[in-house]
């Protein structure tokens, strides 16, 4: 087990810290709900039906497609642009030197 972990350490703490946001915005999300029906005159919702409502699903594609598109983002322009100093990029003069670096390896 302790292998286990050692292995997928990042796969994980990753996977642990959706479910804690993901948790965290459906509490949000039924909170803020809640008070639009209580304003708007209608019943109030259990949690387990906000979690199947068009709501809850809503918000969260929304949030993912926020979080898709900045990814998407992000890779696309560490492709073409240069940081110095970033983990991320690689001098663009030394590409050839890297090529022969990862044939090495």
């Amino acid at each position: 087990m302790k292998r286990f972990f050692h292995e997928n350490g990042l796969s994980v703490v990753l996977l642990v810290a959706f479910l804690v946001f993901w948790a965290a915005q459906a509490v949000t999300g039924h909170h803020v709900y809640q008070k639009g029906q209580h304003l708007h005159g209608q019943p109030a919702e259990g949690y387990a039906s906000y979690l199947t409502s068009g709501h809850f699903w809503q918000a969260t594609g929304e949030n993912w497609e926020s979080e898709f598109l900045q990814m998407g983002a992000y890779v696309v322009l560490t492709t073409y642009l240069f940081q110095r100093g970033s983990a991320e990029s690689h001098n663009p003069d030394d590409a050839e030197k890297l090529k022969r670096e990862r044939k090495i390896k």
